[in-house]
């Protein structure tokens, strides 16, 4: 969740009006957080208001102001008491101080919504401010303007009584109020400016707003109080494939996973019916006709008087953390089979020698010792290999390169094996060409590519071969077994990869293939495989011959 606070304190600080967040600890109203159209609004060159107390930032200057603020103080202190969304009325403030700086003269419109904890108690106070300055500038205009007019209508009435005194007097009135009436005319177009200068405005928000949804990495919409979707990002048309007329068709079925369409198009007009945030996870076909898991979050957007005016959505590719997950979920599964079976094991031969400590049997006990061994051994190895691959991660593997001849390396190798397994094990190449690198993790290498010959071709000769090719040595160790299906090879080398009983790595924990390719790869060398099923496999790395 930790990828979540970064996306919502970005969102937080693109809501188009001014939102404070104060804490509920009456009577300091402690501000806790102010977005970026907050600190915009006040024009202010301080941004210390964190942590302050909100009425010793903003102070009131005379009486009419003490008034209003008295009036945000009380819708505080309602909100917190009454435990719901207090909207205040519009509130003139002619000039605010903020630390001895004077902020400009406007109205507002100020709704306070409490933010509960977990126990039911008001922690938060979010303060949304909506600047109605212009609309209630348009208001004044239009009742100064009935009041002119009405003051011209008394004024015509009085030249109509007058009319019949002198002529003058009558031309006198006409030319005033030809000249009212031009002033009227002035002031009329002078409002139909304004609106429309107000209207180019919300449609240039509008804009903005859809801009910085094409901007977020991610797929967002936005839709309509009842739901209906009415815009998506490029996003959306770059991941799908789809274009506008695809889209507005809302076929789901071609972009939800069949599993998930019911659930996820019920859980959706759920959220909406319950007018309140939600989120939820469905799988989404890609452009190359891939599901890939998304986390949908959907928020309601409301209006000074609470009601919704659209929905915002999100979709957060999170495929890949499902795959660690299950990733995770089926190491400690492997980890725990193979760690359980050679404990489970030497707890038995334990138990077995253990009974006969005071007559041990000639015959069994150094057959328990030995399974012991094995079982002490097996352990050793899995944890073995689990130190390594942190060790490549934190890169603490360091090579120690000393000159050796590469065949002799094979032999001690391979005598044991061949001495008590079945498998006939040849040497082939150039048997005396030496190299410079690390012995013990070269060793290490072919250990594991013999041992996985030995274990998997038990019936199969193997053979190894050196070659020598320009500035490199290549290794190959050949068997003659069942060999590995296609779609499995790409994967040999990646860590936790284990395929099924009939392939490599059918026990253990997938770590061999992933640690030799990396020790090779320490080595400025490659590592590879050809099979072929029913023929058998040839596991090969190459290394520079070099010169310590």
């Amino acid at each position: 969740m930790k990828a979540v606070a970064p996306m919502f304190e970005a969102l937080f600080n693109q809501l188009t009006h001014p939102v404070a967040v104060l804490k509920a600890d009456v009577p300091s109203f402690t501000i806790a957080a102010v977005n970026e159209q907050y600190k915009k609004s006040l024009r202010s060159t301080t941004n210390n208001l964190i942590g302050k107390a909100a009425f010793d930032v903003f102070k009131p200057w005379d009486s009419a102001s003490e008034k209003q603020f008295d009036l945000l103080r009380n819708g505080l202190i309602q909100a917190i008491t009454e435990k719901q969304q207090v909207d205040l009325p519009t509130i003139n403030f002619e000039s605010c101080v903020v630390d001895g700086v004077l902020a400009q003269a406007s109205w507002w419109q100020i709704q306070i919504t409490p933010v509960f904890s977990e126990d039911g108690q008001v922690d938060y106070l979010m303060c949304v401010n909506r600047n109605v300055t212009d609309q209630k500038e348009v208001s004044l205009l239009v009742e100064n303007a009935s009041q002119k007019e009405q003051e011209l209508l008394e004024e015509l009435q009085a030249v109509n009584e007058e009319l019949a005194s002198t002529n003058e007097e009558l031309m006198a009135t006409v030319d005033e109020l030809n000249q009212s009436q031009e002033n009227l005319s002035v002031l009329n177009n002078d409002l139909e400016q304004r609106i429309i200068e107000r209207t180019a405005a919300l449609a240039a928000s509008e804009r903005r707003y859809r801009s910085i949804l094409n901007a977020l990495p991610h797929i967002a919409w936005t839709s309509t109080p009842e739901g209906e979707i009415n815009f998506f990002n490029q996003r959306w048309y770059d991941y799908t494939g789809m274009h506008i007329e695809q889209t507005l068709e809302k076929n789901w079925e071609d972009i939800l996973h069949p599993d998930d369409l019911q659930t996820g198009l019920a859980t959706y007009q759920n959220i909406i019916a319950s007018q309140r945030p939600g989120e939820y996870e469905v799988r989404k076909k890609s452009i190359n006709g891939e599901y890939r898991w998304h986390l949908l979050r959907i928020q309601p957007v409301r209006n000074e008087h609470g009601e919704i005016e659209h929905w915002v959505g999100t979709s957060t590719d999170i495929d890949a953390i499902k795959q660690l997950q299950q990733q995770k979920d089926d190491f400690i599964s492997i980890a725990s089979h193979e760690l359980k079976t050679p404990i489970t094991s030497l707890k038995a031969s334990l138990q077995l020698i253990d009974k006969m400590k005071d007559n041990p049997s000639k015959e069994m006990l150094p057959k328990l010792i030995l399974q012991s061994r094995k079982s002490i051994q097996r352990v050793s190895t899995l944890v073995e290999d689990l130190l390594n691959v942190n060790r490549l991660q934190h890169g603490e593997i360091h090579l120690n390169k000393t000159p050796f001849i590469l065949s002799q390396l094979l032999n001690s190798i391979c005598n044991p094996i061949s001495i008590m397994g079945k498998q006939k094990i040849y040497i082939t190449g150039n048997l005396e060409l030496m190299i410079c690198a690390d012995e013990h993790r070269i060793d290490q290498v072919v250990t594991n590519l013999v041992n996985n010959a030995v274990k998997y071709a038990p019936e199969s000769a193997i053979t190894l071969n050196i070659q020598e090719e320009g500035s490199m040595v290549r290794l190959s160790v050949t068997d003659e077994g069942p060999g590995i299906p296609e779609n499995k090879i790409p994967h040999l080398f990646d860590r936790y990869f284990r395929v099924d009983d009939a392939g490599y790595q059918a026990s253990g924990l997938g770590l061999g293939l992933y640690i030799s390719s990396e020790i090779i790869k320490r080595h400025d060398g490659e590592i590879g495989v050809q099979s072929e099923l029913g023929k058998g496999s040839t596991f090969w790395f190459t290394v520079p011959i070099g010169a310590c």
